[in-house]
């Protein structure tokens, strides 16, 4: 960011004083760990306000002993808290998160993966220690990716559902090269929809026909003469003014895990 002078040279003072204060409260970390993690402190005011009342833990002139100081063990909680994207302070609702998880994942203790479109590959231990510190924790129904689970409708706009599920089979725009994740793209109607009062066929409002494309590209789709169509395959092909087609392949999934060994003395059949 970019910041005045002043109010950088300020916003650097209260790191520092932050990451002081985690020093006397214990906090293992070097230097710049413990700024790093004052920042993210910062995120939270009220942590923030906890830590900075106990700045002055190191004073010699501080009259109230420390160690029976309530507002001291509440600043050791923040120094030695870890980053936990399952908080957010003041959201009303709370905050919502997207992992990507099969049960043969949480069936494996030692190497299972969570993925998140925001967060990249997380450990399932790392994930565990999130959400036991998270609170309120609502989890929402896995979204099915059988096109048979989501009927057609003739409204412009597909249910929730149908939504999250074209967004889960194509994550990023399918435009050739764009790699804008779907989360944040529109969702077109490949071939465009016509309104039931206008002459439009029903059921126009299903899987078959939406795809994920980015705002810029869902411009260039709906009034740059660029046309395209999704195979069988999954793939896209588009076709541009020119008269050129360019073919989109689906991201590579993720190769299926070795099947473990099978037990000494025994003999697996075929």
């Amino acid at each position: 960011m970019s910041l005045d002078t002043a109010d950088a040279l300020a916003f650097d003072h209260t790191v520092s004083t932050m990451a002081t204060t985690m020093r006397v409260l214990g906090h293992p970390g070097d230097l710049d760990v413990r700024r790093a993690h004052a920042v993210g402190v910062l995120a939270d005011p009220q942590a923030t306000l906890d830590l900075l009342t106990a700045a002055d833990l190191a004073d010699p002139d501080r009259a109230v002993d420390p160690d029976m100081d309530p507002a001291i063990c509440v600043a050791e909680d923040v120094a030695h808290a870890t980053a936990n994207p399952f908080r957010h302070p003041g959201r009303a609702g709370g905050v919502v998160r997207e992992l990507r998880i099969t049960d043969r994942d949480l069936l494996d203790d030692r190497h299972g993966v969570a993925v998140s479109p925001k967060l990249g590959p997380i450990l399932l231990g790392r994930l565990r220690t999130w959400l036991l510190n998270a609170g309120t924790i609502t989890i929402n129904p896995v979204v099915d990716l059988d096109p048979r689970a989501h009927p057609p409708v003739d409204e412009h706009d597909p249910p929730a559902r149908m939504a999250a599920m074209v967004r889960h089979r194509d994550p990023t725009c399918v435009y050739p090269a764009c790699t804008r994740p779907s989360v944040h793209a529109d969702l077109d109607h490949i071939d465009a929809y016509v309104p039931l009062d206008q002459g439009g066929p029903p059921g126009q409002t299903r899987p078959a026909n939406l795809a994920p494309l980015c705002r810029r590209h869902h411009r260039a789709k709906t009034f740059g003469h660029f046309t395209y169509r999704r195979l069988p395959d999954s793939t896209y092909e588009w076709t541009l003014p020119t008269g050129r087609t360019i073919t989109t392949h689906p991201p590579t999934p993720r190769p299926e895990p070795p099947s473990p060994p099978a037990p000494r003395g025994h003999h697996r059949r075929t």
